[in-house]
């Protein structure tokens, strides 16, 4: 399987302006890089290898997602913290549609505490094309720990 640089450089692209929009706090743009059919998962590890549904956030449309923009931006009460994301090569696992792994990092930095990492793991993508760019069919948001990270205040 042969990928285009030009696909690589789009595929690169979405995954990096995805994380940089979260952590500057531009969640309203967040449904924006989901196709309009959608999935959104994030999941340990250890239920995702036992095909486990349970799942710490689960949306499988648009509006879905638009719900979850409104209660992380309007209904969570939460202290202030930074979020930064570091992401891993992406590897592209095949081309029609374009699925991905990228591992990532998130370290979190609250008020006037210590940085610390949040959640580590790997984003599993299905990537198609809609209305000319390249949109999240699937994305899965598969975290390493069995322990739930406790202050997921922000899409992964």
């Amino acid at each position: 399987m042969t990928i285009s640089p030009e696909l690589r450089g789009e595929v690169e692209g979405l995954i990096q302006d995805y994380a940089l929009a979260i952590d500057d706090g531009e969640l309203e743009r967040w449904p924006s890089f989901f196709a309009s059919d959608c999935l959104y998962k994030i999941v340990s590890k250890e239920n995702f290898e036992s095909d486990l549904p349970l799942a710490l956030l689960l949306c499988d449309s648009q509006g879905m997602l638009a719900d979850r923009v409104q209660a992380f931006s309007e209904l969570n009460v939460f202290g202030p913290r930074s979020w930064r994301h570091m992401l891993g090569p992406v590897h592209v696992t095949d081309d029609d549609p374009v699925t991905t792994r990228t591992n990532f990092v998130i370290f979190e930095t609250l008020a006037g505490k210590d940085t610390h990492i949040l959640c580590a793991g790997e984003y599993r993508d299905v990537i198609v094309r809609e209305d000319g760019t390249l949109k999240f069919r699937e994305r899965l948001c598969v975290y390493d720990t069995t322990m739930i990270p406790n202050s997921i205040v922000r899409p992964v």
